[in-house]
């Protein structure tokens, strides 16, 4: 059957629409990811407070700038002995040609600072032979809350810091080590330094129950790792690079960062790395976009006027270039999946509903159920809540309340019992409620 010029005008047309319609809004839910820990946006999940203090720092003058597109920079630095690659919240893995680049730039005297837990930290984590434990982190030395854990950070004999950790995880070697896999010249060799540790009533949830088992790991007298410092040297004894690695990768952002001593940890931990001041890089390129659409369009348009030109044949390579890159993008932006726990959801102290949700009601208040009653199950040891989704565990609250005798005030029993009564105020007043609770 021959198709005529005319019905397939029509055909693509509608092809376009379709797609544009139905398949587009779909890949935008699956793909757009809020992006956080940026060193320049403003919000309380950013760390532009860490990015600010070190611009406006009397002592020491640094030259403050960004990683936008890849690593591959790095190679470009003139003197890379007086400069510092700082790396929080890693949204997407290095590839080994980074880890390369990472490697070469640590062999040339540069120093890395990593910020990590949950996320794609490993990554650069393997270049040492430690790992960022997966599991959720339980210290009996925590602050209010129990995603919050107290501890001491120690730059030196007399230098220490009271520091406060926002749900991070523990920091231990590899049992499979990787690090002569990824690049190393094999002339070097590394000191290691303990910055920081949990207490030795702290344990590694090894089977996400949020109780102690028998399966979990309990820490060692000296407990686990939460901070460590690599010094980087050749076999001669000349010094290199330096790496840090902590496991949280919120300790910088901006609601912690006038928590405890953070913010003067940082700043104290960046002059020791560069006691003479240089250059510090925020590595961006391993954040999210704001979203699918406006990463596509972006890339899009410039392939797009990359070739210029008004000839027809100039038209026709344009449009498959277009094409080319839609595809591209979906697929990678597909492949990548986020973080598992990269929102730190049950962390209370931390109103994220009001930001990951795009400051929507609706969605604010089922993010609070789910905060209230994980919070709920863990601190009355509500078996009954184990492996429920939020919907059911609402369902059977109400006997659970009586069963286990647990009192709620107003404002609790309108979360779960009356939610449509909420107002933004409320909400807010709940939130309070819960980081205190």
């Amino acid at each position: 059957m021959t198709i005529s010029s005319r019905s397939g005008i029509i055909i693509l047309f509608v092809t376009i629409v379709i797609s544009t319609l139905v398949l587009f809004p779909i890949l935008q839910t699956v793909v757009e990811r809020d992006p956080q820990l940026s060193a320049y946006d403003e919000d309380w999940n950013d760390i532009s407070n860490f990015r600010e203090a070190l611009e406006e720092n009397e002592e020491i003058s640094y030259n403050v700038s960004a990683i936008l597109s890849n690593p591959a920079v790095l190679d470009d630095i003139s003197n890379p002995s007086s400069s510092l690659l700082v790396i929080a919240g890693t949204e997407s893995p290095y590839t080994n040609l980074e880890l390369e680049i990472l490697v070469r730039f640590m062999e040339n005297g540069g120093s890395i600072l990593v910020l990590g837990d949950y996320d794609y930290s490993n990554t650069i984590a393997q270049l040492f032979d430690i790992e960022f434990v997966q599991n959720k982190l339980w210290d009996q030395n925590y602050k209010g809350n129990v995603s919050l854990i107290q501890t001491t950070a120690y730059l030196g004999p007399s230098q220490s810091y009271s520091v406060l950790l926002n749900d991070p995880v523990a920091i231990k070697e590899m049992r499979d080590p990787q690090s002569k896999e990824v690049g190393w010249t094999g002339n070097v060799v590394w000191s290691q330094n303990e910055l920081m540790k949990t207490s030795k009533n702290s344990w590694i949830d090894s089977d996400n129950d949020g109780a102690i088992t028998p399966d979990d790991e309990a820490a060692p007298v000296s407990g686990f790792w939460l901070g460590i410092e690599y010094g980087i040297r050749t076999t001669d004894g000349e010094n290199l690079g330096s790496a840090v690695f902590i496991s949280d990768s919120s300790i910088g952002i901006n609601h912690m960062w006038n928590e405890a001593q953070n913010s003067e940890f940082l700043i104290a931990l960046v002059a020791k790395i560069l006691p003479n001041g240089g250059t510090v890089l925020f590595d961006e390129s391993r954040h999210t976009q704001e979203s699918f659409g406006s990463s596509l369009f972006q890339a899009a348009l410039g392939f797009y006027f990359l070739l210029s030109g008004d000839t027809l044949i100039l038209q026709v390579i344009r449009l498959n270039v277009l094409v080319a890159v839609i595809i591209l993008t979906m697929a990678l932006s597909l492949r990548q999946p986020e973080p598992r726990r990269w929102l730190h959801l049950f962390d209370i102290r931390k109103p994220r509903p009001f930001r990951s949700y795009g400051h929507n009601l609706e969605n604010g208040i089922r993010a609070l159920q789910e905060v209230f009653l994980e919070r709920l199950r863990l601190k009355h040891q509500i078996y009954e809540f184990d492996d429920r989704p939020r919907k059911e565990r609402i369902k059977i609250l109400p006997n659970l309340l009586n069963s286990y005798n647990i009192p709620l005030d107003d404002d609790f029993k309108m979360l779960v019992g009356a939610p449509k009564q909420i107002r933004p105020n409320d909400l807010k007043r709940i939130a309070q409620k819960l980081s205190a609770w």
